[in-house]
């Protein structure tokens, strides 16, 4: 699904969930039909926040076709809304590999690679997705926090105050380099504000 759909107000979530259970009762056994609407009903289903259900949803599309990267990174999503970051990369992996161009897949690897704890190779698959994404604030304090847990407090920074100019309110950001200024030299710095 795309990512811009994200916006849409929850009873028009709820409306298209309503509307695809009708949609899987009326394929019935048309195996194309109904894979397509079970990956669009699971999507919804995550964006609903019900995550077993969209998981049976997305199980059943794998069965239809396991080839298909997008129903991998659907399953690393189920996994992410888990906050199970060892299975969400592992998925996101697969999901990777199957298509390697592209950058959803990538950021999304990166995101669970670092959350799953090993910081370093998670950083170095955001490091190649920051140029497709120059101005995604939330991918910066990714980067941020992670060079943050490192211990690579410069660096840190320099993420954070790149996230904060792009977005000024990502809250995040800010938390991230008031902690490079308490664990660095600038104690007084992140006192002032």
């Amino acid at each position: 699904m795309d990512e811009d759909l994200v916006f849409f107000p929850d009873d028009l979530w709820l409306e298209a969930k309503s509307i695809y259970k009708y949609i899987l009762i009326g394929y019935g056994d048309n195996s194309p039909a109904n894979e397509y609407a079970n990956a669009h009903f699971g999507d919804i289903l995550l964006m609903l926040g019900e995550t077993d259900l969209a998981e049976t949803h997305i199980r059943i599309v794998i069965s239809y076709d396991p080839q298909n990267p997008r129903y991998w990174y659907l399953m690393g999503k189920v996994h992410q809304a888990r906050l199970d970051w060892d299975n969400a990369a592992k998925e996101y992996e697969l999901a990777f590999c199957m298509e390697p161009w592209n950058r959803s897949y990538l950021l999304a690897l990166g995101e669970a690679t670092v959350n799953s704890g090993d910081r370093k190779t998670g950083i170095e698959y955001l490091h190649q997705v920051t140029p497709l994404y120059p101005d995604n604030s939330g991918m910066l304090t990714e980067l941020a926090t992670a060079y943050l847990s490192l211990g690579d407090i410069e660096s840190a920074r320099q993420f954070a105050e790149r996230a904060i100019a792009i977005r000024p309110d990502d809250i995040m950001a800010w938390i991230v380099l008031k902690k490079t200024y308490i664990s660095g030299n600038g104690l007084n710095d992140a006192r002032m504000n």
